[in-house]
């Protein structure tokens, strides 16, 4: 099949397939099977990368972090299979809707490499494939990625990129809004408000009614539902995540009656070392254990390649918006590529994005969305968990070839235009046309 045809073909995805296999947490399509490889017993990192010599020694030793390699995943060089778990109906992780789409992964991962992409709606389903060695990454918000971290086998191996307060919105019913029935906080107080537990916007949603003190009656709802809901007038308001605010708002469903810009964030409150700024959201790319011991080498690859993701959607967002609109065809255009003016693609976790986190993690441990032995400590969980080295060593590789990286960037939380602390609307690209174009990655 052609490379145009794969594309119509995914343009043409029925939604409703998606939703069912989604709902019922399997896999499309089934992993095709890892590489084998001879176990390796008793070498330390050291004697196992005098005969890998494929990946410098730098790579083997924040290798060696995870113990000694085992060899599970055929040698340095082979061909993998991978399985990414990404969320493509969620802006703050679209760095993996335009790896799959772009295909960029394709340039860094040994020939042979294939990848298998499961889509979920939230991160629960995979943390689940993550728990079960299902998904070797995974992308999701800092916030239910703290949790997998509690209980699986992982590290946040790099931020997808962070928004600058919008991509987090507290929609309400539209027809509440032209009645004049919601107008300040204290009209939601006890009335039915919908958003998914333990998600960033669960986080929103808890610090919106802490800052105000008032006390909706939350419900856990998926983002599915509560679209479904809010049209049916059954909840007041739903709280949830880029884009489909945005969408619903162009739909005339409801409207984005508070952003994330409205107010302030929740880690200031948790660990006071952070600096003040609006609600933030960071986006996580996981890694599981296993391979960052045994496959530095992909680790490498594909971090790469998330390098060259974010180079696009910094430098040529309408040919990123392109490529996501080919994964989430039934979202409008304008309502894709409005969403990129919203965001920072900023791979690092700088100190005060650790900050940021700290604070995260501080308020899941205090309400119990974290209670494993791996946050029993918050902060120094922080420390351990949110990892980056692997990702510098990806940017110091790509700077010696004279390559953009996400060193260019001003560091979370600050923003790169001025535009990015206004209100955006999907109304500015109404009638804009995505097409593909050529793309040429950026010189440092």
């Amino acid at each position: 099949m052609s490379e145009k045809k794969k594309i119509e073909a995914t343009v043409n995805q029925g939604r409703r397939a998606f939703l069912k296999y989604a709902g019922a947490g399997v896999m499309l399509p089934t992993i095709v099977g890892m590489v084998p490889g001879n176990p390796i017993s008793g070498l330390g990192w050291k004697a196992f990368a005098a005969s890998e010599k494929k990946v410098s020694d730098e790579w083997w030793q924040l290798a060696s972090k995870y113990g000694k390699p085992k060899g599970k995943f055929g040698k340095i060089g082979d061909p993998v299979t991978l399985t990414v778990g990404y969320q493509p109906y969620c802006t703050p992780y679209w760095t993996s809707s335009v790896n799959k789409q772009a295909q960029l992964w394709a340039k860094y991962l040994p020939t042979g490499s294939k990848l298998v992409w499961f889509r979920a709606l939230s991160g629960p389903l995979i943390n689940n494939n993550m728990y079960a060695g299902k998904n070797q990454f995974g992308y999701m918000a800092e916030t239910p990625a703290m949790r997998s971290g509690d209980t699986v086998d992982c590290d946040m191996v790099c931020a997808t990129g962070y928004d600058v307060g919008e991509t987090g919105a507290i929609c309400v019913d539209k027809k509440l809004i032209d009645e004049g029935k919601v107008k300040v906080p204290k009209d939601l107080d006890g009335k039915r408000v919908g958003t998914p537990f333990g998600s960033y916007s669960h986080r929103q949603a808890l610090t919106w009614a802490y800052q105000n003190n008032v006390k909706p009656n939350f419900l856990d709802q998926s983002i599915e539902l509560q679209v479904t809901n809010l049209r049916a007038h059954n909840i007041a308001a739903a709280i949830e995540w880029e884009p489909y605010p945005t969408w619903l708002e162009k739909r005339g469903i409801g409207d984005r009656w508070i952003t994330g810009q409205d107010m302030p964030c929740t880690c200031k409150r948790y660990y006071p070392d952070a600096v003040d700024h609006t609600f933030r959201c960071v986006g996580s790319t996981l890694a599981i254990w296993d391979w960052m011991r045994d496959r530095p080498d992909i680790m490498a690859a594909y971090l790469k390649s998330e390098e060259e993701c974010r180079d696009m959607l910094t430098n040529d967002l309408d040919l990123a918006a392109y490529y996501i609109w080919t994964d989430v065809s039934e979202v409008h255009p304008s309502v894709v590529r409005v969403n990129l003016d919203m965001m920072v693609w900023d791979g690092r976790i700088t100190p005060q994005c650790r900050n940021h986190l700290k604070g995260v993690s501080n308020m899941w441990r205090d309400i119990g969305i974290c209670r494993g032995p791996r946050t029993k400590d918050p902060e120094a969980y922080i420390d351990e968990w949110a990892d980056d080295k692997y990702l510098q060593l990806a940017i110091k590789e790509m700077k010696a070839d004279g390559l953009w990286t996400s060193d260019k960037l001003p560091g979370f939380p600050s923003h790169i235009r001025d535009d990015q602390l206004r209100r955006h609307t999907w109304q500015t690209y109404e009638k804009i046309n995505l097409k593909a174009t050529p793309w040429k990655q950026t010189k440092a």
